[in-house]
């Protein structure tokens, strides 16, 4: 222990040390910062308790001394060290609090710090073996490290702790689903639906599971579902449709197909499927119409205007065609090469040479 300064207060005498701090950080991390619990804690441990004394001394006279710049950053070895110091063991903590703890986590998780991120999720699991969020964050990162078996288990855990942990639900049916336990990956998904049906994006990830395993009745029964909760979705109407027909269900699939035809995207992420759909059925103009309108109220979705190409070519406005591509063939390249398909099925050869794409 090293003294760093000695401070007068009041006639009295009161040394800060090298260790002073800890409790200050002991608080703030697994005492949502109250002092007093945790003292009652760690009441046993008089070097600690001398050290909170002189603390709260010192808060209580000089303003800011409990403030970010002691508690921050958290260095996770530093705080072990001090634990060991005041020999301040796991099982000496009785109502602690982990969420600061998770802060911590989300935070480096979010920097890819994942060595430090597991270590102090082992620690909080250590302070609490059925802390279901503890459980979830270790599977997720090690799923994101490609450590897909370990993943699945914390995650299983999770799980099997708190039923109603949708991100935790989330990830384990991604967890399956990589693992190509496809009917896992689907029940899992249908468990997270039905917490969270208004979770757009997962009736699709059940659907993909169940075709990966040819079973495209339930994947219809899903979809069906989907769209008896967003009866607008072009998205879902099209994914059905094509499993219809996979079914021998054809005229619900042209039926499908047709209400497609005769609408007007209600969601953003609807758009391109439909334009596609609207092009092969050579309705250009329809398209024009509506790009040139959405684009004109939504400034920040500037790449759509490359939907514009093929319709505008068809409609013999072949020189607004080539503006838009050389306009934003260098910033939008990614959306380009999503769209090669289309240009390749839909525009004839010298189309694609004023175009530069051969």
């Amino acid at each position: 222990m090293e003294n760093i300064v000695n401070v007068n207060l009041n006639g009295e005498v009161y040394t800060i040390t090298d260790r002073t701090p800890f409790p200050l950080l002991l608080s703030e991390y697994l005492y949502e910062g109250d002092f007093d619990l945790m003292m009652v804690d760690l009441k046993e441990k008089k070097d600690f308790i001398n050290e909170c004394k002189t603390l709260k001394v010192l808060m209580d006279n000089i303003p800011g001394i409990n403030s970010n710049f002691i508690t921050s950053p958290f260095i996770f070895n530093d705080f072990l060290s001090y634990m060991e110091e005041f020999n301040i063991k796991i099982n000496d903590f009785n109502h602690v609090s982990l969420n600061g703890l998770i802060d911590i986590v989300l935070d480096r998780a979010d920097k890819k710090d994942f060595d430090i991120v597991k270590k102090i999720l082992y620690f909080t699991l250590d302070i609490d073996s059925n802390f279901a969020p503890a459980y979830e964050l270790l599977g997720s990162i090690l799923i994101e490290e490609g450590n897909f078996e370990d993943g699945k288990k914390s995650l299983e855990k999770a799980v099997k702790i708190d039923p109603w942990n949708i991100a935790a639900l989330s990830e384990l049916g991604e967890a399956y689903f990589n693992l190509k336990e496809y009917d896992k990956a689907a029940e899992i998904w249908k468990k997270e639906i039905e917490l969270a049906p208004n979770n757009y994006v997962t009736y699709f990830m059940i659907t993909d599971a169940y075709m990966e395993v040819d079973k495209y009745d339930k994947a219809a029964n899903i979809l069906e579902k989907f769209l008896n909760r967003f009866p607008k979705s072009i998205l879902g109407k099209f994914q059905l449709s094509n499993i219809y027909k996979e079914l021998s269900r054809n005229i619900e699939a042209e039926g499908l197909l047709n209400e497609i035809l005769n609408s007007i995207p209600e969601y953003e992420s609807d758009i391109e499927i439909w334009t596609k759909l609207m092009i092969e059925n050579n309705k250009n103009k329809t398209v024009i119409k509506f790009i040139e309108k959405f684009i004109e109220r939504s400034e920040n979705n500037e790449h759509f205007k490359l939907l514009l190409v093929i319709p505008y070519f068809k409609s013999g406005e072949i020189e607004k065609a080539k503006k838009i591509f050389k306009n934003l063939k260098d910033e939008y390249s990614w959306y380009i090469y999503g769209l090669k398909d289309s240009f390749n099925a839909v525009l004839n050869k010298d189309e694609l040479k004023e175009l530069e794409l051969i």
